[in-house]
């Protein structure tokens, strides 16, 4: 009897512009342009479409960035922040883990009075007029966003004067050198979103872009909400886990 060799795996087109696409990115520095999309196409043999999907996975995957109206460049090889989530630490404490320096963009910081959702937030009855400290910054990493942040804080315990000339960021690291009030523990929701115009601007990302989205509630010892917060992660740069307990 004789041996019957198998059939060699055929790859699909697709799979062969992601290598190809992929060995084509480790050639390329940080924040270079890639060529146009008709030009790429046709240098690969492929159709746009078939390319166009591609990108669109590397973009979710934090490989490339599309500006509009400018073109697609490579994104900065930044090493995944990776956190378990049983412990509240600031993305400066796991930027600083792994020997990267994290800077504040488009810093804003307002005292108004509370959203109704930022007072149901801040675990306070519907129709409440809350003087609260609002704080809204992206966090980066070289050039790259990788962060948007969003702290809401009544103004018992923060004011925009406590912020001082030296304020880097972190709102959890002010509070926790001031001491007061002592805080517990955070209660934090965390989903998918999609980018809308906004956060894609902000975040340097194309719109519908799925962000991971933290929102969370910090508590005192007395069970008060101090903070109220919402940010937005990049894919790519992070990574989440959580240590859970068998049953039984």
């Amino acid at each position: 009897m004789s041996d019957i060799l198998p059939y060699p795996k055929v790859r699909s087109p697709r799979t062969q512009v992601e290598e190809t696409l992929n060995t084509m990115l480790e050639t390329l520095a940080p924040g270079e342009q890639l060529p146009p999309e008709p030009a790429l196409a046709k240098d690969l043999g492929v159709s746009r479409a078939t390319l166009r999907e591609v990108m669109r996975t590397f973009v979710e995957r934090g490989m490339l960035v599309r500006r509009h109206g400018v073109g697609t460049f490579v994104t900065s090889r930044i090493p995944i922040m990776e956190n378990g989530l049983e412990i509240l630490e600031t993305v400066e404490t796991l930027t600083g883990r792994i020997g990267l320096e994290t800077t504040v963009q488009n810093l804003e910081i307002e005292e108004r009075l509370a959203t109704p959702v930022e007072v149901a937030g801040l675990g306070h009855p519907e129709g409440t007029a809350l003087p609260i400290l609002a704080v809204t910054r992206v966090i980066t990493v070289g050039q790259t966003p990788v962060a948007d942040l969003r702290d809401v804080v009544p103004q018992t315990y923060l004011t925009q004067t406590d912020l001082g000339p030296d304020f880097h960021g972190s709102v959890l690291e002010l509070l926790l050198q001031r001491g007061e009030p002592l805080l517990s523990t955070s209660r934090t929701e965390i989903v998918a979103e999609s980018a809308n115009t906004k956060f894609a601007r902000r975040l340097s990302v194309p719109r519908g872009t799925a962000l991971l989205k933290f929102v969370a509630q910090l508590y005192s010892y007395d069970e008060r909400v101090v903070d109220f917060s919402v940010s937005y992660f990049v894919p790519g740069h992070f990574k989440f886990h959580v240590m859970r307990k068998v049953q039984g």
